[in-house]
């Protein structure tokens, strides 16, 4: 599904999935439990000193043997202190924005350092790129934190169309659908932020994961744009106080002063008279999870719906003789084949087939009706195999009756369905056969089938 995704080779990591690298929030622990889970950990360093910096990543090194990185204000005085240090310990990634002076870093550090600028505009990509960069985040102004002007949907396809490296989307990203919406724009990896706030390993109070889950859509307010700092926050008493002093206070001074180490307080104590930094995606999170789970959640969603979309290789010899098209294909190839006679096909239950939790979330198990259609495509494949190739498409095969349908154990998640079908009757269109579905020998289920031809019978009529 990735294996030539750009961003998991230049990362070296399993999933193109980036942890936001949140001030306050994004520490060692959580970053090494994104990058055990195949993803890429980012540890924020944003407001610390080295000496912190040092010990989580020393801390992250104990944790996991994966990529992991580092995220840096570079508006922070010792910014670019903290990434030679970094580098010097064997940091090869590093997200950063607040400042253009990554212009300067790119060519330093050169092709042994990853440096990923995000961007907020087509002209900040453009200038990235050049100075070169070889991956962007872009980041609309649905994010927590700073923002910039343009939302993710309009912005990303004008920065893909406008460089030629591969783009990393960012903000209102928080599940599957988000990053099905990326890939669809021309992103190869996603960032998430306010998703992993809501994680088990987060290191954020229990208050502030509560009130993410708690958001609903119309929750997050904008803050500090009067003195040019926009920030994405969720609503609570210090931001409505704050936007009211905003709309009455020209001393910019005075405004900075009363957001300086807001954050801090929110993430640490007080959420009511903190700033809690999250996206406006907070209103769809309603669940804490591991780091591991809402990862493999995300993948799980976006590869379903991409064997759907782009579907995987269709067995030509099963194209020849049945025209279903994926999700609803459900046969993977021919074992053997009798036209007119007998058919016999298999289907591999690979753990991420879409239909598993359709009737019973968290107790995977095939539904019997789809194990009844593939037992008819079995079917229809040794009717239109025959000499006169009766094309399904066109002739109208139609299943006419289904009966004495006997289920005699479950079909789960790894098993190697097989499906042999024989048929007992083929007179005028009217053909009527038994199929049988079996796991290693065991049989699954077997149902008696009667299907129906119609050009067939208006030929015979004809006569």
């Amino acid at each position: 599904m990735f294996e030539k995704n750009q961003v998991n080779d230049l990362l070296g990591i399993d999933y193109p999935i980036i942890q936001g690298g949140m001030a306050w929030a994004s520490d060692a622990a959580l970053a090494s439990s994104v990058s055990n889970a195949g993803g890429l950990g980012i540890i924020g360093c944003a407001g610390r000193d080295i000496n912190w910096v040092l010990n989580e990543i020393k801390y992250a090194k104990s944790r996991t043997s994966n990529q992991f990185g580092l995220n840096v204000a570079l508006n922070d005085d010792n910014a670019v202190d903290i990434v030679n240090i970094a580098v010097e310990h064997g940091i090869k990634v590093f997200t950063m924005g607040g400042a253009q002076t990554y212009l300067k870093l790119i060519p330093k550090f050169g092709e042994g350092v990853l440096i990923i600028p995000l961007v907020g505009s087509v002209i900040e990509a453009k200038f990235a790129e050049r100075a070169g960069a070889r991956l962007i985040i872009c980041e609309g102004q649905e994010s927590g934190g700073s923002i910039g002007k343009l939302s993710l949907f309009s912005l990303l396809p004008q920065v893909v169309d406008a460089i030629n490296v591969p783009v990393i989307a960012a903000g209102g990203i928080a599940d599957g659908r988000g990053m099905r919406a990326a890939f669809a724009l021309g992103a190869q990896g996603i960032q998430m932020g306010t998703r992993f706030l809501a994680s088990e390993e987060c290191s954020v109070s229990d208050d502030y994961k509560q009130r993410i889950l708690k958001s609903r859509d119309t929750d997050s307010m904008v803050i500090s744009s009067k003195i040019n700092r926009p920030t994405r926050v969720l609503k609570n008493k210090f931001a409505v106080d704050y936007l009211s002093r905003e709309r009455e206070e020209n001393d910019h001074a005075e405004l900075s002063k009363l957001v300086r180490g807001r954050l801090k307080l929110a993430v640490e104590s007080d959420v009511d008279y903190g700033a809690m930094h999250a996206g406006e995606i907070a209103g769809l999170i309603t669940e804490i999870k591991s780091a591991r789970k809402i990862i493999d959640d995300i993948v799980l969603s976006y590869k379903s719906w991409s064997d759907v979309i782009h579907s995987k290789s269709i067995d030509p010899e099963v194209a020849k003789y049945l025209k279903h098209q994926y999700p609803i294909l459900l046969i993977d190839r021919i074992l053997s084949l009798d036209p007119g006679v007998g058919c016999k096909t298999v289907l591999n239950l690979t753990h991420d087939k879409w239909f598993f939790d359709c009737h019973y979330p968290g107790h995977p198990v095939m539904p019997g009706t789809l194990l009844l259609e593939a037992m008819s495509q079995t079917m229809v494949i040794a009717i239109t195999s025959l000499d006169t190739h009766i094309d399904d498409s066109e002739a109208g095969v139609l299943l006419n009756k289904v009966g004495n349908s006997k289920f005699i154990k479950g079909a789960f998640p790894g098993m190697e369905l097989t499906f042999s079908a024989q048929i007992k009757s083929f007179k005028r269109g009217v053909i009527t056969g038994i199929i049988f579905c079996e796991a290693e020998g065991d049989l699954i289920c077997s149902s008696e089938q009667t299907i129906v031809v119609p050009k067939l019978i208006n030929q015979f009529i004809s006569r």
